[in-house]
């Protein structure tokens, strides 16, 4: 067969053309001139980085005519010979059919004999981690002190299926995943020499299927050129010809969530089907948006722990500019949690469309800390009533965030001072929670009361007022205050934990005294009204035993206790 695949045609024959490496052929080269190459080295990283390629190059460094050298001629007989595969003296195994210890027995009595052309016996052993635990100990010493003119090198994926022994023999090199940059810039380079053009966001797109992988990235651009009956390639013709979708889908489905519009979810998850994509695919998709998006919001638009386009991150961060993390979180876990209906499911489209509709239950609007905080300056400006936990709130929908103004305006049009605070309403708004006028009262400042310390808090702090003020302070020494909450939500224990040490230091200053706040449980309460219960049954059952009411009988009188 002729025809060489791009993958094979392509691949480095040098240090310096390895892409995306460049820690590890720093190192080898630098090696290699000081005269310090080491006689078993393992390679290990995700498919496709480069690894069998770095071990030929190095097989041919160290028997090349001109070497040891970094730079390989290329041109020799032992060069042209190992970059065909046949050259007598370097063996690659693979380590997946070769894995028994009889081989490996056979392998190290053959290492014992000098090489027939070339400097250095080499043994390449692909995919090592899939040896026996047998061959594996049979290698051992053979690794550990081989002959001077034989070097292993190792390469594998799942380094942490080779046993500690054979590690601590080897010197290792890791090779990690290629920047989406570098592989698109490489495969561009390569439709250059093949005389093809493609766009540069269709190369961008092909590089992200690649996921790090170089080796990915050439068999989809082999697959592309193959089917291309002209040297001009458009971006539907590689959407079409790959099965790849569009990124704007994945921009269309996150607006489509946050604007809590479910028929357009349905419709774009029909078109992808129609497509022909694989919705498995595509739900994975949906899961690294939103990961891309948590990131980026988290770590910002320049991080490197997200692997896109410079401009496809740039439309994320403006996007999630507006949006608060716990918000992103909460359908990133959802995302996470129903993965497995979506796997397992024998209708697929349905379970997807089902899982993206939950996500319209997210309310966007519930960043509490952010909204409370809001609320505690916003009181020091304006005197607000206390909030009454008790009262129903309507749920918040992102469309739905206005109030009616508390009073209409008067007979000429002028507002009532009531719609001064509307302003305040609009933009700040959370299931639960309602801010209302309330007239200034006058405090006694100088009586140092509980009162009064209540009074002090109401307008910096009314949150912390209202759950203050339900609660009892059954016991006030000289020294100290102690307050008994009961039933306390989840939300007012961490506010309170929160503002706690505030509180204190002002009860300090104002009364002179420590304050201790305890929260009651439901489980407190009920023991305590489970004890009067009891009390009064028992007490029930004492006045009606046969004794008493004899005695009561005999004596004509009067049960007092």
């Amino acid at each position: 067969m002729s025809y060489q695949v791009l993958a094979l045609k392509y691949r480095p024959q040098t240090f310096d053309k390895v892409v995306g490496q460049s820690h590890v052929t720093t190192t080898l080269a630098n090696a290699i001139s000081q005269d310090r190459v080491a006689h078993a080295i393992l390679f290990t990283g995700p498919r496709g980085t480069g690894k069998t390629t770095l071990a030929r190059i190095l097989a041919k460094a160290m028997n090349c005519k001109q070497g040891p050298t970094p730079l390989p001629c290329n041109t020799c007989k032992i060069c042209t010979d190992i970059i065909e595969g046949h050259c007598t003296d370097v063996f690659e195994i693979d380590g997946a059919s070769n894995n028994s210890v009889d081989q490996i027995r056979d392998l190290r009595e053959n290492v014992t004999y000098m090489p027939s052309s070339t400097k250095y016996k080499i043994y390449i052993i692909d995919e090592v981690h899939m040896l026996s635990t047998a061959a594996f100990n049979a290698l051992l010493k053979t690794l550990e002190e081989p002959p001077e003119h034989v070097m292993f090198i190792f390469a594998t994926t799942e380094v942490h299926k080779i046993p500690a022994t054979i590690l601590s023999r080897c010197q290792r090199h890791d090779l990690g995943r290629i920047s989406l940059e570098m592989i698109s810039t490489h495969l561009q380079q390569l439709c250059k020499k093949e005389g093809f053009h493609i766009e540069k966001q269709s190369l961008d797109l092909i590089a992200q299927e690649a996921d790090g992988s170089i080796r990915d990235g050439l068999s989809l651009l082999d697959r592309l050129l193959s089917s291309a009956s002209t040297k001009e390639i458009d971006h539907t013709r590689v959407l079409e010809n790959l099965g790849i979708q569009d990124h704007q889908i994945l921009h269309d489905i996150s607006t489509a969530i946050f604007e809590n519009n479910g028929a357009r979810l349905i419709e774009i998850i029909e078109k992808v089907n129609d497509s022909g994509i694989d919705l498995k695919k595509f739900y994975s998709d949906i899961l690294s948006h939103f990961r891309n998006m948590n990131v980026i919001k988290i770590c910002g638009k320049d991080s490197p722990a997200v692997n896109i386009t410079n401009s496809e991150k740039e439309k994320i961060f403006q996007t999630v500019a507006a949006l608060s993390i716990n918000f992103i979180n909460t359908i990133l876990q959802i995302l996470l949690d129903e993965e497995s209906i979506v796997k397992y499911s024998s209708h697929t489209r349905t379970a997807i469309e089902m899982v993206l509709l939950k996500l319209l239950q997210t309310n966007p609007g519930a960043q509490i800390d952010k909204i409370i905080n809001q609320l505690d300056i916003l009181a020091k400006q304006i005197n607000l009533n206390p909030i009454d936990p008790n009262r129903s709130a309507s749920k918040f929908s992102p469309s739905q965030h206005k109030f009616e103004p508390a009073q209409k305006p008067d007979a000429k049009g002028h507002p009532t001072k009531n719609t001064d605070i509307q302003a305040v309403r609009e933009s700040v708004v959370t299931p639960g929670y309602t801010a209302e006028l309330k007239s200034s009262q006058g405090q006694n400042e100088g009586t140092k009361t509980w009162q009064n310390f209540l009074n002090k808090i109401e307008q910096t702090l009314p949150v912390m007022f209202t759950l203050l003020s339900k609660g009892k302070t059954p016991q006030t020494k000289a020294s100290e205050i102690i307050v008994e909450i009961e039933n306390c939500s989840a939300f007012e224990k961490t506010r309170l934990e929160k503002k706690k040490q505030e509180l204190q230091n002002i009860c300090k200053e104002f009364l002179g005294k420590s304050l201790i706040i305890k929260i009651l449980s439901e489980n407190n309460n009920l023991t305590r009204n489970n004890k009067k219960k009891n009390e009064m049954k028992a007490k029930r059952a004492n006045f009606n035993h046969p004794l008493v009411v004899e005695a009561q009988k005999i004596f004509n009188g009067e049960i007092i206790n």
